[in-house]
């Protein structure tokens, strides 16, 4: 059976393609960009691609929690919600620094990597399913 991270075959593999292919996506568009040695079509099509790992890491994530245990699943669900808080959080106060503030823009891609960034240092820290 596969219960859960840090056995499952299949977050792990699914982690791995979905994260490799967003950062190859990304480097490519950002080689494509500056050269224009990519069509408009092209960049397009790999913009959606980038969407679509995203999707998929979610999924893979979303199916790792169903196979968990009630306590784990608590202790995921807390680890989730904390980073989409600090994520949101940093968020509007780089969206307001920007049209406020005169800050140089963020690409809003940066989200996704914080997220998880986030994700990755609190997991260690919630340790326990209680408030």
């Amino acid at each position: 059976m596969d219960d859960g991270w840090p056995r499952s075959r299949f977050y792990l593999l699914g982690a791995l393609l979905n994260w490799a292919m967003f950062l190859a996506g990304i480097l490519l568009l950002s080689w494509g960009r500056g050269t224009s040695a990519l069509p408009a079509g092209w960049r397009w099509a790999l913009a959606i691609l980038l969407a679509a790992s995203v999707a998929g890491q979610f999924v893979a994530a979303y199916r790792l929690i169903a196979v968990q245990d009630e306590y784990m699943r608590a202790l995921t669900a807390k680890r989730v919600l904390i980073a989409a808080g600090v994520t949101l959080t940093l968020a509007v106060f780089a969206g307001i620094a920007m049209q406020f503030l005169g800050v140089p823009a963020l690409p809003m891609w940066l989200l996704y990597p914080l997220f998880w960034g986030v994700f990755g240092m609190v997991s260690p820290l919630v340790r326990s399913s209680l408030p």
